[in-house]
């Protein structure tokens, strides 16, 4: 049995890190193996959330890493040709109704996306990944990370990562990759460790900044986004013995019900079974400010009732449904300067590098894309542990400005949906001949939005991935 080159250890068992685990597994070759050690936090593998969009991109990473049909197995469309098609024919992926009156809404814009889209439950995504985590893969559970510390050897190996868990327990490593959402305990001490030597010696204020007040560390601190979600399951069955002709019983795509400060994105998860709903709320002027209690919690089916008095019937209905609904406040990381550490031998991915608004349903999608460029590169049989730092300064600078675009579109587009964005409808009371004009010019700016989500192949990035890694092979040869 080959000897593994070098121990990679992969902080966090969601979206993000299986993908990883994956992708190390399908280019690495057998005579150049990794010893792979996956750290999850919780008792067991969970997912936030219940339901994930798979778009045309994310489709061609789950055909590069071999999971395609598994997971076009647990993925719904509603209409149309089977999940995973590798079409380029243009189909109604996200509806845009105006829907914040008494009387039925309508439909102000269609984005047309290739193949449509695709949904499925994240529990389900992730059961599938589950099972392509190869057996010489170690997924260890109830391992919180508090905390990582470096040593340094020589200037071939670099240095050794020793990984400090909440149970009092220790790992080591030669290379740590955090995909720790939100919450990453990995960005935390990435930034503070890169805020003490590279900030703090250069700062001429007679009081030195600590990280969270310095104008290059601090956006590594989530940022509340001044809006709420609301979201629960809603059994089809239900929904659909009050109103067979709900549009959402047969539109096959996301269906998003738009008014002002207010939005609700709904679509079939688990076979059709269940719509995953979730509203979205704003608390004006909250944008920026700290969140005043727990960001998640459960609330009453009346709270949520509450927010959407006076809409068209078809929200009424889907009120009458929810179950057990939670109130998640939205908090994000935007615009990181850097998700490489100074070593070069830690890296940020999903979540822990770019927690966006759910807007573009993309969190997920980016995620994965994380995953398979990092995991492409680390895995070429031509990179040693001395060319780590330099494969990591490749993914960050191929991979963070494309996940900042999409995350500024994301943000952008909500504002559209909530009737907020400068320059475009913004719900004052008007004539229904202006108002339906002016709602097609916000529809068409919305499609504009959206088009990050397709308009470049993830084959592309990677091809600007290779190139960059190119004379490193040239020079290892």
């Amino acid at each position: 049995m080959a000897i593994p080159k070098f121990r990679v250890a992969i902080c966090g068992g969601g979206i993000a890190g299986l993908t990883l685990a994956i992708a190390l597994k399908r280019y690495a070759p057998p005579d150049s193996p990794l010893h792979v050690d996956i750290y999850e936090g919780d008792t067991e593998v969970r997912t936030a959330g219940a339901g994930i969009t798979i778009w045309t991109r994310t489709w061609g990473v789950m055909r590069h890493l071999g999971v395609h049909e598994d997971l076009a197995r647990v993925a719904v469309r509603a209409a149309g040709e089977a999940p995973g098609s590798q079409s380029d024919e243009y189909r109604p992926a996200f509806i845009v109704r105006k829907a914040n009156q008494p009387e039925e809404g309508y439909t102000f814009i269609s984005v047309d996306a290739p193949a449509g889209s695709e949904t499925a439950h994240r529990r389900d995504m992730m059961d599938v990944f589950l099972r392509h985590i190869p057996p010489a893969y170690t997924l260890h559970t109830s391992k919180r990370l508090v905390r990582y510390t470096e040593v340094a050897t020589d200037s071939t190996t670099g240095g050794s990562l020793t990984l400090h868990f909440a149970d009092g327990t220790t790992a080591e490593a030669d290379v740590l990759f955090g995909a720790d959402g939100i919450h990453s305990t990995t960005r935390t001490c990435m930034y503070e460790d890169a805020h003490t030597r590279q900030c703090v010696p250069y700062s001429h204020a007679e009081n030195v900044p600590s990280r969270e007040e310095c104008p290059r560390c601090a956006v590594a601190t989530p940022k509340w986004t001044g809006m709420c979600s609301y979201r629960c399951l809603i059994p089809t069955e239900k929904l659909y013995k009050i109103n067979p002709d709900h549009t959402t019983a047969g539109i096959g795509a996301v269906l998003c019900y738009s008014g002002k400060d207010n939005y609700i994105a709904t679509y079939q998860v688990s076979g059709g079974k269940f719509l995953n709903f979730v509203a979205i709320c704003r608390v004006p002027g909250g944008e920026g400010t700290p969140y005043p209690s727990k960001w998640v919690v459960d609330v009453s089916r009346e709270e949520v009732v509450s927010k959407f008095v006076g809409w068209e019937p078809e929200v009424q209905q889907m009120l009458e449904c929810v179950e057990n609904p939670s109130r998640w406040a939205i908090h994000t990381v935007e615009n990181l300067p850097f998700v490489v550490s100074c070593s070069g031998r830690v890296a940020l991915l999903g979540d822990a590098m770019h927690a966006m608004s759910p807007n573009l349903g993309g969190g997920g999608g980016q995620a994965i894309e994380d995953a398979y460029i990092l995991g492409r590169l680390l895995a070429s049989p031509h990179i040693t542990l001395a060319d780590v730092p330099t494969v990591l300064q490749i993914y960050e600078r191929v991979r963070l400005p494309f996940v900042n675009v999409v995350s500024q579109c994301s943000r952008d587009v909500g504002l559209m949906y909530e009737f907020n964005a400068p320059g475009y409808y913004d719900g004052s009371p008007i004539t229904k001949q202006d108002e339906r004009a002016q709602l097609n010019v916000l529809g068409d700016a919305i499609c504009k939005e959206w088009e990050c989500q397709w308009t470049e192949s993830i084959d592309s990035l990677w091809a600007e991935a290779e190139e960059m890694l190119q004379p490193l092979v040239t020079q290892t040869y």
